[in-house]
């Protein structure tokens, strides 16, 4: 049986793009994973490395989920020696997950029985072997720091994954604004939204709409039976192929309210300032300060107080949270949500950091736009659509 969609970027092409059949396959990636931990298990002088974080596991797939397993305990886990590897799975989901999930990727199959639990299966793979594990577990070495490092790039595979998951993201918001009526709720604005996700066989991590000024007293909101009269703001946090993306759109049935207005243009120079730092090498704090001088040219100076600015995202839906304390340099490969906030206006999207600047994952469709001059560069930031 083949492998679906869901879990498989080949099968379909990539809009404004070529196919990425035509780019490095699933299990050519799987196998230049393995080849690093290969390296990893030399360093450490260890025989295997034991998976069990899911975040890692659908990483180390290039792609697979533990859909429908609820018990934490019950989750399916990888082994990788140098050279082999092996899906650890119970008995009731071994064959969906070679038929949807790793069929044809070159692992093998260790089964336990679902009513004795994996303890057993797990503590005779390690009897006897020296094993690494990417979480805390028994006295197995733990190796989760070098992995959230080395996991934290995306390969050129998965950067292709990453593209078509934001265009999906930034469709369903998009195709929501468009048709939404005055008078739904945001619970059905919401619902839309997240069919939209779902038929495209993308699973909604977090969905938000705030009707009328609700995201201007709730920073981080989702969302209630509070009909939408004037304008809303939609926010999501999807995945696909085990993979991250966040964005969000505004839309108001008539002319913006002038608050309303000026708290967007503001955002929207706040998230361009951020949009023209992210490029290797460069220092998130560096680039926050850029931010807070914008927030205050703008007469909006406690604003980014309010709200996180922004995050690494990837296999884990927060890698690693930007804060001004935050050293770490960016690396091409790397991925980045920006999220300025300025009242109720919101200018998130999701983009790659590359060699040649920013690369923007969650695309605008037909869709209005602000371009925004910093040091002689022009960079797009989605406006509100006026319907």
């Amino acid at each position: 049986m083949s492998i679906p969609s869901e879990t498989l970027v080949q099968s379909f092409p990539l809009l404004g793009g070529p196919s990425a059949a035509e780019g490095p396959g699933r299990r050519s990636d799987i196998d230049a994973k393995q080849a690093r931990l290969a390296t990893l298990l030399e360093r450490t002088k260890c025989d295997g490395l034991l998976i069990l974080d899911p975040d890692n596991f659908a990483w180390l797939t290039s792609g697979a989920v533990a859909r429908s397993v609820l018990d934490p305990a019950a989750l399916p886990a990888v082994y990788f020696s140098a050279e082999q590897r092996w899906l650890l799975s119970a008995n009731c989901s071994s064959q969906r997950l070679f038929d949807e999930e790793i069929d044809g990727l070159g692992f093998q199959l260790k089964e336990w029985p679902w009513h004795q639990g994996r303890e057993q299966l797990l503590a005779d793979l390690c009897q006897g072997r020296t094993v690494a594990c990417d979480v805390p577990f028994g006295n197995l070495r733990s190796v989760a720091g070098e992995l959230r490092l080395l996991r934290r790039t995306l390969t050129p595979y998965e950067q292709a994954c990453l593209r078509a998951l934001g265009q999906v993201v930034s469709h369903a918001l998009e195709a929501t604004c468009r048709t939404m009526n005055p008078g739904e709720t945001e619970r059905e604005v919401a619902g839309q939204v997240s069919h939209r996700l779902i038929h495209r066989g993308t699973l909604p991590l977090q969905v938000g709409v705030a009707a009328d000024g609700r995201s201007r007293l709730y920073r981080q909101f989702g969302f209630t039976s509070t009909p939408v009269r004037k304008y809303a703001v939609l926010g999501v946090t999807a995945r696909k192929y085990g993979l991250y993306a966040s964005a969000t759109r505004s839309v108001s049935f008539g002319p913006p309210e002038d608050t309303f207005r000026a708290e967007h243009n503001a955002a929207c120079k706040v998230g361009a300032t951020y949009l023209a730092s992210t490029w290797p090498d460069a220092l998130p704090r560096e680039i926050l300060a850029a931010g807070r001088r914008v927030y205050a040219l703008t007469g909006q100076e406690h604003e980014w107080r309010l709200n996180p600015q922004g995050h690494v995202t990837g296999r884990a839906p927060v890698e690693l949270t930007l804060m001004p304390g935050t050293e770490e340099l960016f690396q091409a490969g790397w991925v980045v949500t920006w999220n300025a906030a300025v009242g109720a206006a919101r200018s998130c999207d999701t983009f790659l950091v590359t060699d040649q600047g920013p690369g923007v994952v969650t695309p605008t469709e037909p869709w209005p736009l602000k371009r925004i001059r910093i040091q002689g560069a022009d960079f797009v930031r989605p406006d509100i659509l006026q319907r």
